[in-house]
């Protein structure tokens, strides 16, 4: 949108480029905000939302890791602890129930043995050797029958020597041996599905040497367990290391095969759980939820683990709205503060202008961007000031003038109403005095219709606008008629008036109101120019202007009253004249008719010679630079009241007034006048003089005159209002 003003195109630029700038600078800041929060917080803070509202389950895979054993022989139907249980028998021990009784002090020192070897591993694997010697020594003592650590599983049953193999034998194949925790007998038998009480002997010496032998090769129960799922139970995990030492696995091999078992079964577990429903799927893992979003994590364990992240996605779905609420927030309090302070210079604006009011004196203190308008306003508070100083000034002279006319109604009124009295009173006057009187009264009642003539001038000033209806008139027929309306009262003075036109045609104007415009200037040169000289009426054309001078010789006019001669109620004599005083209108009106025609008028005057200068457009076209034609702000359009000029009142020489019949009062009066219009208010013009060349009063370098002010209906300079001359 265009503005007009330099000062709103100022604030326009500043405001918009603040906030183009902040917003461009917010924009980024956030971008770099959500960028460092995605990257350095998010994680954190959605680990933790997940972690509060949900925790990590994983898949049962118990059956598959078992039957994943069973095909690897690790948990055989037929039970490799059986095996051990034959060997027993065929060594001599009964396999009946309950005959464990019969050997239990036998199998307490077997027991105690296994102990003491732990117990010496426990303290340092490098006893391995002394703990077998020892362990040897108490079985012979025992006199036992049963190869407890022999060094091979498949020791011979009944040789008492071989129950501890020499300790060299041990040392060479048991260099990994470490010390395990005792897997007591009676846990072997339970997961054997044996209870002790009812166990036989054969079963109790199987599991005495399934507990050697767990010692023998490191096997650890709670080590194994880590490689099976959580839910393998003890009895299952006692017999899968069972069958490990029975086939004569240690902890690393056995450790490889759980895990790759562990393995398979997770996976295996997890295809059949990704074929289930959602429903199926949460109550799998023990989910009440019946819509559950899941998060799957594999871990290098090989174990899959799910959590239910409903919740947590729930909460994210807010992350990129939240954003946009932040960013749009953001951007609303940028623009609402770039709006607060466009409102601020309305506000800074609004109290400049009330303090100038308030006191104009005052001093105009605004912010550096409103510097045009603080200019603005110094100038508008010196153009009140002139304005005011002005209007005083005119009303001190109107208030003068009203003053001065009522003085110069009041005498010859006097002088009337006497001779009147005594012409009434008297009747046997001479004739030729009768007449003297008459003449006398006249005379004033002349002067007087003059004066209230004044007076009426003033009010149509006041009150009327200026409707100009042109026609095509002559120029020279037209400043002729205008110069014979003078002849009598230049006569009277011996003043001659000539008319130069050549070359000038025909233009486009109203004939009355530039006739009366024409008329006051004349009427001004005929009344102070020198008595025996010559006014020169000279008028030139072109395409476009017709330009017409009035030239006198007299008294010169200072710059100070150029100034000021086109306002009206100016006088250039502030003395109270009867004779050449008026009310300070002619210029004034001949002004407001010029600028009416879309023209200008203009004054110099230097070395006695003044001249007036009437430009006006040759076909009725504003001439660049001229001022509009004035009019009453609220006048009605198109209503135009005719304006005829006021003639000039007739001088007759001082020879001719004693004899003279005075003339009927439609002779003296002519033809009625109408309202002149009023100026808007506040608008000012004036004919301030420039250049110093020497003036012809003939006019003999017409076209050619020295630069001069033109009088301009838009010039907004206060000047000084003065009385017309």
């Amino acid at each position: 949108m265009a503005l007009k003003s330099e000062q709103a195109r100022v604030l326009r630029r500043r405001v918009l480029g603040g906030l183009i700038r902040n917003l461009l600078l917010f924009s980024g800041a956030f971008a770099l905000a959500c960028l460092a929060i995605e990257t350095f917080m998010v994680p954190s803070i959605a680990n933790w939302v997940a972690d509060s509202t949900s925790s990590w389950r994983t898949l049962n895979s118990s059956e598959q890791f078992q039957q994943i054993l069973t095909d690897q022989g690790l948990l055989d139907d037929a039970n490799l602890f059986d095996l051990w249980v034959n060997e027993a028998v065929e060594g001599g021990y009964t396999n009946d129930a309950g005959t464990i009784t019969e050997i239990q002090g036998e199998v307490n020192e077997m027991e105690d043995a296994l102990a003491e070897y732990a117990s010496m591993m426990a303290d340092s694997p490098e006893n391995a050797e002394a703990a077998a010697a020892h362990a040897k020594e108490r079985a012979e003592k025992l006199g036992a029958d049963v190869a407890v650590a022999s060094g091979t599983n498949a020791a011979a049953i009944g040789d008492a020597s071989t129950f501890i193999d020499d300790a060299t034998a041990l040392d060479a194949e048991t260099d990994n041996a470490r010390a395990v925790p005792l897997l007591p007998y009676q846990t072997i038998l339970t997961a054997e599905a044996i209870p002790t009480d009812d166990a036989s002997a054969a079963q109790a010496i199987a599991a005495l040497r399934v507990s050697a032998s767990l010692q023998e090769l490191g096997l650890s129960l709670p080590e194994a367990q880590t490689f099976m799922p959580p839910e393998t139970t003890v009895d299952a995990a006692t017999r899968i290391l069972v069958s490990a030492a029975v086939l004569g696995y240690d902890q690393p091999t056995l450790n490889d095969l759980l895990q790759s078992a562990f393995r398979q079964s997770q996976e295996q577990a997890y295809s059949a759980w990704l074929d289930l429903t959602s429903a199926e799927e949460a109550r799998a893992l023990g989910v009440s939820d019946e819509n559950p979003v899941w998060q799957i994590q594999y871990g290098e364990d090989g174990v899959y683990r799910m959590r239910d992240v409903a919740t947590y996605t729930f909460v994210k779905s807010f992350k990129l709205p939240l954003a946009l609420l932040v960013f749009v927030a953001g951007w609303l309090a940028i623009i609402l503060r770039a709006l607060n302070r466009s409102l601020r210079y309305f506000d800074e604006l609004s109290g400049a202008v009330g303090r100038l009011l308030a006191d104009k004196d005052a001093p105009i203190e605004l912010p550096a961007d409103l510097s045009i308008a603080r200019n603005e306003l110094a100038v508008i508070r010196s153009q009140s000031l002139a304005d005011e100083r002005a209007a005083h000034a005119a009303e001190q002279r109107k208030n003068e003038l009203v003053a001065y006319l009522a003085h110069d109604i009041r005498t010859p009124l006097t002088s009337v109403l006497g001779y009147l009295d005594l012409l009434r009173e008297t009747t046997d006057l001479p004739r030729e005095t009768l007449r003297k009187y008459a003449n006398i009264a006249y005379s004033k009642a002349e002067r007087l219709e003059s004066l209230i003539n004044e007076f009426f001038e003033i009010t149509r000033y006041n009150l009327s606008a200026i409707p100009i209806e042109r026609e095509t008139v002559g120029v020279r027929l037209f400043c002729q008629q205008v110069a014979e309306a003078f002849f009598p009262e230049a006569a009277a003075r011996n003043i001659r008036i000539t008319v130069d036109a050549a070359g000038a045609g025909q233009f486009f104007i109203d004939p009355d109101k530039l006739a009366r415009a024409l008329g006051n200037v004349l009427r001004n040169a005929v009344a102070y120019a020198d008595a025996n000289s010559v006014i020169a009426i000279a008028a030139r054309q072109d395409a476009r202007t017709t330009t017409i001078t009035v030239a006198n010789r007299g008294r010169e006019i200072s710059d100070a009253h150029l100034e000021t001669i086109f306002e009206k109620f100016y006088r250039e004599d502030r003395a109270r004249s009867s004779k050449k005083g008026g009310a300070g209108l002619g210029l004034a009106i001949a002004r407001e008719i010029v600028v009416a025609h879309h023209g200008d008028i203009e004054a110099a005057s230097e070395r006695g010679v003044t001249v007036f200068t009437l430009r006006i457009p040759t076909q009725g076209e504003e001439i660049e630079g001229a001022a509009a034609a004035p009019r009453i702000p609220g006048a009605t359009e198109g209503v135009q009241r005719p304006v005829e000029p006021v003639p000039p009142r007739t001088v007759r020489p001082a020879s001719t007034r004693a004899t003279s019949a005075p003339p009927s009062a439609t002779a003296r009066r002519g033809p009625s006048a109408r309202p002149i219009p009023q100026r808007p208010v506040g608008e000012r013009t004036q004919a301030p003089r420039q250049g110093t060349s020497p003036l012809n009063p003939r006019n003999a370098r017409h076209g050619q005159v020295p630069a001069r002010k033109t009088v301009r209906d838009n010039d907004a300079t206060p000047r000084r209002r003065g009385l017309s001359r």
